[in-house]
């Protein structure tokens, strides 16, 4: 056997050392190109080395990216780049698989170095000079200049060495990771979705297996978070390579919770199938409490050796509870199964590298965790419907067992208090009825008293109001001996103002002084009222004299500096206001305090207009 693989291995290199790979050329219309054409090998043991080294002791490889399977021994990879370009450019190199131990990247044009770095999944994320998920490395290539790019690829403590490379155009890579991130997110936040709905639903009906699905669902989100390397951005950097380890240790971990949600939902009977499977997945629990010990490639190799022979069991269990019970969450929870199944086949073969392990074949792990994931929500939920079918059922055949019994006894009972409902619900609904009515008369009465009492052009009280206000307002000055103020204004020229603009024109200027006159009341007694046409009336309760001038002066002096604009034209214009302050001591002559604003706002009409008169009248 060991004569068969030399033999084998040789060929290998002697037919790939006839087919040299070729350079990667770059013109103006490249913006992404696979390096699928490279040279690799394992003889080198320093950059001196594998420069130094004759390329008949590489390998050649064409038209497929780099899978070494279970290869723990570091590969040296190199290829050229050729800029066809009259200018210096930048192009991005990523390496696909982000979980990568520790690679090396080595640029040359002829014997000087362009650049060296060192990334992997082993070193924290701010040492990266491209801090992304993915294993990014900037490569500036001289104008029409061939250059040599040396990677050392170690992966000693990961899972499989596979080294898949793209160079990319910058704009490119950031379009192509838009779309490849927003995929991600959807897929993986959907699987998540569900891992929380079922634990909601955990928390809510302690139905354990909710629990289960949950869990599974969960770890399977995070399988895949850290399958495409997104769990490294949240991973600390002392344990920065956990996601090497985390990846089979999730495949277990899911495959051992299997069989819990298996006992509750196919319910078997004990059998010796039962305890055989029991004992054998105790025993694979038990094992991977020590799995830690072991280095990380001889846990996947574990992995993907045992896993499938106990989800097979896993399978073939389901199976035959399903001949027995063809019921809907078996058949979801066989469907899960081989999902699962077909999740792990295709991880191990990816591992072992058995073919091209490409984005397009890793749809496949991604449908095949969807249709997981899904297919257990369904099993669970149908579940929990069945069982809450079966209780209805249940309950409802001892009601009406119980109802058989009691139904001869109880009869004229349950007439009578069958009339006695009926006779309390007409009378309750009668007076419900007669409630709402009053109630909307009432509202009614309200709306319409409000009406009366309201202006419908400017929403201010009107004239009707001011008359009873003006009444209670001199009974209340009477009565606690205070000063009782009133103003009366007047818009200037208003009527120009309708003449030339229209009256819509004049409703808006009646409108804008309304609202100028209430922003400049500040108590909740301060009223304002629509005298009629242009002409408003405050009143004032509990306001000396100076206190009502300095309040119809700051009211006019905020209308002249406001002005209307209407179709283009900005109307400005004035008011005038007369004031009248007095104690009142004779109830029955309301009409006093009109008369004397009046007369003052007449005097500021006869002297000019935009001003305020105080009543009584300086000689």
């Amino acid at each position: 056997m060991r004569i068969f693989s030399i033999l084998l291995a040789f060929i290998m290199v002697f037919f790939t050392s006839c087919f040299p790979a070729s350079a990667i050329d770059i013109n103006s219309e490249f913006s992404s190109k696979k390096i699928e054409s490279i040279h690799y090998s394992f003889t080198p043991n320093s950059l001196e080395d594998a420069q130094q080294s004759n390329l008949q002791q590489w390998q050649s490889l064409n038209k497929k990216p780099l899978n070494l399977g279970l290869e723990t021994r570091p590969v040296w990879i190199k290829f050229k780049l050729n800029n066809k370009l009259e200018k210096p450019i930048e192009r991005i190199l990523s390496l696909d698989n982000p979980l990568l131990n520790s690679i090396y990247l080595y640029h040359f044009i002829g014997p000087e170095q362009l650049k060296s770095e060192h990334i992997g999944d082993a070193l924290p994320l701010s040492s990266r000079t491209i801090q992304s998920e993915s294993l990014l490395v900037n490569l500036t290539l001289p104008a029409n200049s061939e250059t040599i790019v040396y990677l050392k690829v170690n992966n000693e403590a990961g899972i499989g060495l596979r080294v898949p490379l793209t160079l990319w155009q910058q704009d490119s890579l950031l379009a192509h990771k838009s779309n490849v991130n927003l995929l991600y997110g959807l897929l993986i936040g959907f699987i998540f979705s569900l891992a929380v709905s079922s634990l909601v639903l955990f928390a809510f009906s302690r139905k354990h297996y909710f629990a289960y699905a949950g869990v599974i669902t969960l770890m399977l989100s995070l399988f895949l978070a850290y399958l495409g390397g997104f769990g490294f951005r949240y991973t600390p950097s002392s344990i920065a390579a956990f996601q090497q380890l985390i990846l089979p240790m999730l495949l277990m971990l899911i495959t051992v919770l299997f069989l819990p949600l298996q006992r509750h939902v196919c319910k078997p009977n004990t059998s010796k199938l039962l305890k055989g499977q029991t004992a054998i997945t105790l025993l694979y629990t038990v094992i991977i409490g020590f799995m830690w010990l072991l280095p990380t490639p001889s846990m996947a190799l574990f992995t993907i050796l045992t896993i499938p022979i106990l989800l097979s069991y896993h399978v073939i269990t389901t199976l035959f509870y399903l001949r027995k019970q063809p019921t809907s969450p078996n058949k979801g929870l066989l469907i899960a199964l081989i999902f699962f199944l077909a999740i792990v086949i295709h991880f191990a073969i990816a591992l072992t590298g058995l073919y091209t392990v490409t984005r397009t074949n890793l749809i496949l792990t991604f449908a095949a965790s969807l249709g997981c994931s899904f297919c257990l929500s369904y099993t669970v939920i149908k579940l929990f419907i069945l069982q809450r079918d079966e209780q209805v059922t249940t309950q409802q055949a001892l009601i009406a067992k119980s109802a058989a019994h009691d139904a001869l006894l109880n009869e004229r009972i349950e007439l009578q208090e069958r009339i006695r409902q009926e006779l309390e619900s007409q009378v309750d609904e009668r007076t419900f009825e007669l409630q709402v009515t009053l109630r909307e008369l009432e509202d009614k009465n309200r709306e319409l008293e409000q009406l009366n009492m309201e202006d419908a052009l400017t929403g201010v009280k009107n004239r009707r109001f001011f008359d009873k206000k003006i009444i209670m307002e001199i009974r209340r000055s009477r009565r606690e001996q205070t000063p009782l103020s009133i103003i009366m204004l007047d818009i200037d020229k208003f009527k120009s103002i309708n003449d030339t603009y229209g009256h819509l024109t004049g409703d808006q200027v009646i409108r804008a002084v309304c609202d100028i006159i209430k922003q400049q009341l500040k108590r909740p007694l301060d009223e304002i009222a629509r005298y009629g046409g242009e002409e408003f009336v405050i009143l004032l309760p509990n306001t000396t004299n100076q206190g009502a001038l300095a309040i119809a002066e700051q009211i006019r002096e905020a209308i002249e500096n406001s002005a209307v604009s209407v179709a283009g034209t900005t109307i400005k214009f004035t008011v005038s206001a007369g004031v009248y302050t007095h104690i009142a001591d004779d109830v029955h002559n309301p009409e006093t305090f009109t008369e004397c604003a009046d007369k003052a706002l007449y005097l500021a009409k006869q002297h000019g207009r935009n001003q305020v008169v105080n009543f009584p009248i300086p000689q």
